[in-house]
């Protein structure tokens, strides 16, 4: 036997090498045991939220594939059961300490986006792309309407502004003619001007009275005037005579104490100089409005100039939209309305003219008036010579006292008729407004339900902040209109179909783009809405129409010739052809809610209502209706494009909330259901030092 000996270095050696090859054993057991642990924890995780979002609205899903959970402390609860159950393979070790949920998204947050995105997700995406260029198509008509109504109503806004100018020359007309004018024009009884009854400019005439002297070439205008009290007065005659009754008391000194031959004197005397005091006063006080008058005129004409210089910019940087015949047209018509105003030759009279004559004549009365004042009212023969002199005065005075520059042109006034301007346009207009819904349909076919539950979601509001791209955006918004159509009914659905008797409403589209709790106030604000589509459309067409246009024109100088304003006249023209379009658009809307389809664009064929039939309120037509164009439907459907994606959002919401409620949900609100939530779980893993936490989250869209 040999006897061998060992170096200790080795056996250490040994040692130090097996307690790593152990050591690394001991890791990578424990590693796969962690890796399994987490790997049970994180599936544990997933099956257990995934397992409380499969408590979705069941009737929500089935009338309109859209997933819901309801919001409550039994969620936490039901995740915490199922993770202990579902963690069942590890045994003892692993343990739930507690489930903590911190982010929560209901389907109401942020305008209801999230409705809008779980809708886009349910719908097919094929449909967009079959639909785009329809989509377009309507959404540039529309981009069209909107800038029509708009400049149009912009040049309604001149017309007013323009009116406003020639209302101040039919206030000169009543303080410097002494005609009785109103907003609408001259008062006109029995084929006769009116007299206004009181004093005016022209009042005070120095010398005798004639269609001359005052400066009135129309027969009747000085006529209702000479015929009427106060009328003209020849104040130069109440002078002579006053000087005559003064100088007859002063003439005679044995008379002086005779008190029936003074009186005889000073009464005439005295009525005389109570008329003269009264006329130069009233004609001071009527020539110092006319003056003022003139000031606020020449502000309407800037403040009318600067608005169709506006219109003017806003049509030209629109021509891509408008087209260039329709924006052609626009600015032709308004440069001729600028260059009219701009014109103080075509209205009734010169302004500069009048405007020089009465600041001539004010500073004559001024003078007159403090000479006036100087006088006795009761004459005796201790002042008698004084007055004779005063007198002597007042006629000097009253020498620069002239009715010239005041002329009035009446050649485009029609004394048979009672002036009217523009009112009767506008009476028809209001009435066509107020009574839509009965010029439309019978009123006895429209359905009276009506809702009134607390809490809807239709009276939420809340703004979308999205970051997603306007591509995006616009196709999510296609989509969603697409649903509306696909899920809800709107009125001319009820022609084919009988009335739902258990649902809380029958138009749920008109009640997503109006929102007001009866059938009946939603069904005419859509007409009112409606209505205006129309009639920017028609509108389009009239204003490239000259035949329609001259007809329109014709009306307007027939109703506002009388002030000479062209500028006036071309406002009238374009306020007559808006509602002879809003006419027009009557008689679309009663086609189209009777099933009918309308053209989206007009022309000469299938227009159908004249202007005669309009101001005699006749909605009446022997013409066919169209064979191509649009149906109600794809008139909601444009209309849906215009609605504000939040108010579509949460009023759609409200349609659902009524239709399960009318299933008997009676507390089904949406602001309690949720779509998404976020959280995390905490666990207890033996022999760990510390909790493992893990991310759980579920979300529907």
């Amino acid at each position: 036997m040999n006897n061998k000996t060992f170096k200790a270095q080795i056996t250490v050696m040994a040692a130090l090498s097996m307690t790593i090859i152990f050591s690394l054993i001991c890791t990578c057991v424990r590693s796969a045991l962690d890796c399994f642990y987490n790997t049970q924890i994180k599936e544990a995780c997933m099956l257990s939220v995934e397992g409380a979002f499969s408590a979705y609205h069941n009737d929500m899903l089935s009338e309109y594939d859209i997933l819901l959970l309801q919001y409550s402390d039994n969620i936490k609860a039901r995740i915490e059961q199922y993770a202990e159950e579902n963690i069942y393979s590890c045994g003892k070790n692993v343990s739930l300490m507690g489930v903590d949920v911190d982010n929560v998204e209901y389907i109401t947050d942020q305008g209801g986006i999230y409705l809008r995105k779980e809708i886009a997700s349910y719908m097919q995406y094929g449909l967009f792309s079959e639909m785009a260029d329809v989509m377009r198509q309507s959404e540039k008509e529309l981009q069209k309407v909107e800038k029509i109504k708009e400049i149009t109503s912009d040049i309604q806004d001149c017309e007013k502004d323009l009116w406003e100018v020639d209302l101040k020359i039919l206030q000169l007309i009543k303080y410097v003619e002494g005609i009785e004018t109103t907003d609408t024009g001259i008062v006109i009884r029995r084929g006769e001007p009116v007299s206004s009854g009181g004093y005016f400019a022209k009042s005070a005439v120095n010398g005798i009275v004639s269609r001359d002297s005052v400066y009135v070439d129309e027969k009747k205008v000085y006529m209702s005037i000479d015929n009427s009290e106060p009328g003209y007065t020849d104040v130069s005659a109440l002078l002579d005579d006053m000087y005559e009754d003064a100088s007859g008391v002063a003439a005679s000194e044995e008379n002086q104490k005779e008190e029936d031959y003074i009186n005889s004197y000073s009464d005439v005397y005295r009525r005389n100089y109570i008329k003269l005091k009264a006329v130069l006063g009233g004609t001071k006080e009527q020539t110092e409005k006319a003056l003022e008058v003139l000031g606020e005129y020449d502000d309407a004409k800037s403040g009318a100039e600067n608005k169709l210089g506006g219109c003017m910019e806003k049509v030209s940087a629109e021509i891509k939209t408008l087209g260039e015949e329709l924006c052609n047209e626009l600015i032709e018509d308004l440069k001729s309305m600028k260059e009219d105003n701009a014109s103080d030759k075509k209205t009734m009279c010169d302004m500069q003219q009048l405007r020089q004559a009465l600041s001539r004549n004010l500073i004559v009365l001024n003078g007159v008036c403090s000479q006036i004042e100087k006088l006795e009212e009761n004459l005796n023969y201790d002042n008698s010579r004084d007055v004779m002199s005063s007198v002597v005065r007042c006629r000097q005075l009253l020498y620069g006292l002239s009715a010239k520059g005041m002329k009035f042109d009446y050649s485009g006034v029609d004394f048979s008729i009672e002036s009217s301007g523009l009112s009767a346009v506008k009476k028809v207009r209001q009435l066509i407004t107020d009574g839509i819904l009965a010029l439309v349909m019978d009123t006895d076919n429209i359905s009276e339900k009506s809702v009134n539950y607390a809490g809807l979601a239709t009276d939420m509001s809340g703004k979308i902040e999205s970051m997603e791209s306007k591509a995006e955006e616009i196709k999510e918004q296609f989509l969603m209109n697409e649903y509306l159509m696909m899920k809800f009914n709107c009125f001319t659905d009820y022609l084919d179909m009988d009335i739902d008797g258990s649902a809380g409403i029958d138009y749920t589209l008109e009640y997503i783009l109006c929102g007001k709790s009866g059938d009946k106030e939603n069904l005419e604000q859509t007409m009112l809405e409606l209505s205006g589509i129309r009639t920017g459309m028609n509108l389009a067409y009239l204003i490239t129409d000259k035949s329609k246009k001259m007809q329109a024109y014709s009306f307007a100088a027939g109703a506002l010739g009388f002030t000479g304003n062209m500028a006036l006249i071309k406002a009238g023209q374009y306020l007559i052809m808006s509602v002879w379009a809003y006419g027009e658009a009557i008689m679309d809307m009663r086609d189209l809610y009777a099933g009918n389809k309308v053209a989206l664009v007009k022309n000469e064929k299938n227009w159908k209502l004249s202007l005669e039939n309009l101001l005699g309120m006749k909605f009446d037509s022997d013409k066919d209706t169209d064979d191509d164009g649009l149906e109600y439907r794809d008139y909601i459907r444009m209309l849906l494009m215009l609605e504000r994606s939040e108010h579509k959002n949460y009023r759609t919401m409200g349609a659902m909330e009524i239709k399960m409620i009318s299933m008997g949900h009676d507390d089904f609100r949406m602001r309690n259901y949720i779509v998404s939530m976020a959280g995390t779980a905490v666990f207890s893993v033996i022999r760990r030092g510390q909790p493992y936490v893990q991310i759980i989250s579920c979300s529907y869209i």
